[in-house]
């Protein structure tokens, strides 16, 4: 008898930020596995540069099965005709296994298990994980997770810290749940410099600037104000930085202002959305994560695969990744004072600064590869299938 293949829908709401990098990771590395196909759902509302950069290669790869719905963020009609167009899909393209991620992509996933009776994996981000919303909204939001959390097959967490948080939001444990950190690919380095030299960054030891840079989508929850803060307590003492925003987001106007009314405009440069921030990473002499909550922190090992030193709010999966004094320094978040001092420590003590991101690099060979995370969720989707 011919062996069934397994296939497995992939569903997301907008691709963008670390939500966009794990889902691509996985519909891209486990391209060449035998026996299994990929589908592709996200929201033709959104996505990032990233997204755009990576959609030819994944059309490429998956054709008709690699398509858009208008997903909105929060409950609207649009869901019901959603929900019937990809319970069509499943029964037409023998979908086997749905894997919904974040809260949208989560929810829709347990809505076509009871109407399709599919099998589903659900990994939580953001608003899963965090208090994001006003506080009925937060209410009614919990609730739902609690109701599907009994559709669920198969839990995915990309942190302890989410798994934790998920459980303190509904309550419940699941026999069937595990932690997979993300992972990425090790850069090939001379490459990179020759990237960043390209880019017309200063690389050498004659330089008389601190550059440091700050990756993500400009929104609050990332506390970039904080850093701009800090940009004008560190001109105060004295210090000779440059604080870089890689990104955008609804925060970018109001970021620009402080900056300008702090009297640091001049210390502060806005790049917008960049395609591959590898280079622009490696032209940095600190990364900062000012963030007020993340499940995880791609930035982190990304600085950690540069041998970068890392400064980083101590807060949700940071303080998993990031071994303070080790493999970076934490701080208390919303604290600009916090970050001067921590940005005046690197920067006065260059070994201190070369062990942190020595360190940082070793810990992500041990833990944070590409290889690691795909091989971890192979057996989680052939167990799931089995099962």
């Amino acid at each position: 008898m011919k062996k069934k293949p397994l296939h497995i829908l992939q569903i997301v709401g907008e691709p963008a930020g670390g939500i966009r990098r794990h889902v691509h990771s996985i519909l891209l590395g486990l391209k060449d596995v035998s026996g299994l196909r990929q589908s592709y759902v996200c929201s033709a509302l959104g996505g990032d540069a990233g997204y755009r950069s990576d959609l030819p290669a994944l059309r490429q790869l998956l054709g008709h099965r690699c398509f858009n719905l208008k997903i909105t963020k929060k409950p609207a009609l649009s869901d019901f005709l959603n929900l019937l167009l990809l319970a069509y899909y499943i029964r037409k393209e023998k979908v086997s296994l749905v894997h919904g991620h974040g809260a949208k992509g989560g929810a829709y996933a347990r809505m076509l298990k009871l109407l399709c009776g599919v099998k589903v994996i659900y990994t939580p981000h953001g608003g899963s994980v965090h208090k994001m919303f006003s506080g009925f909204e937060d209410f009614i939001y919990t609730w739902a997770e609690r109701i599907l959390f009994w559709l669920t097959d198969y839990f995915v967490f990309e942190s302890e810290y989410s798994a934790e948080a998920y459980f303190c939001k509904v309550r419940k444990r699941s026999e069937n749940w595990v932690v997979n950190y993300n992972g990425i690919p090790l850069p090939e380095l001379s490459g990179v410099l020759n990237e960043a030299g390209n880019l017309g960054y200063s690389l050498g030891p004659e330089k008389r600037v601190t550059d440091i840079g700050i990756f993500g989508i400009l929104r609050p929850q990332k506390g970039q104000l904080y850093a701009v803060e800090a940009a004008a307590e560190l001109r105060r003492v004295g210090l000779n930085i440059r604080l870089h925003f890689f990104g955008d987001g609804p925060d970018r106007s109001a970021l620009e202002s402080f900056a300008e009314t702090s009297g640091v405009k001049d210390l502060v440069v806005f790049h917008g959305e960049v395609l591959d921030v590898i280079p622009h990473m490696f032209a940095m002499d600190i990364i900062l994560i000012p963030s007020l909550f993340e499940s995880f922190g791609y930035v982190g090992i990304e600085a950690f695969s540069l041998g970068k030193p890392v400064i980083a709010s101590s807060v949700g999966g940071l303080r998993e990744i990031i071994s303070d004094g080790n493999t970076g320094i934490l701080i208390p978040s919303q604290d600009p004072r916090a970050i001067a001092k921590a940005v005046s420590r690197v920067v006065n003590d260059r070994g201190l600064a070369e062990t942190l991101g020595k360190k940082a690099f070793d810990s992500l060979k041990a833990k944070y590869t590409l290889g690691v995370m795909l091989e971890n969720i192979k057996k989680v989707y052939l167990e799931v299938f089995s099962a």
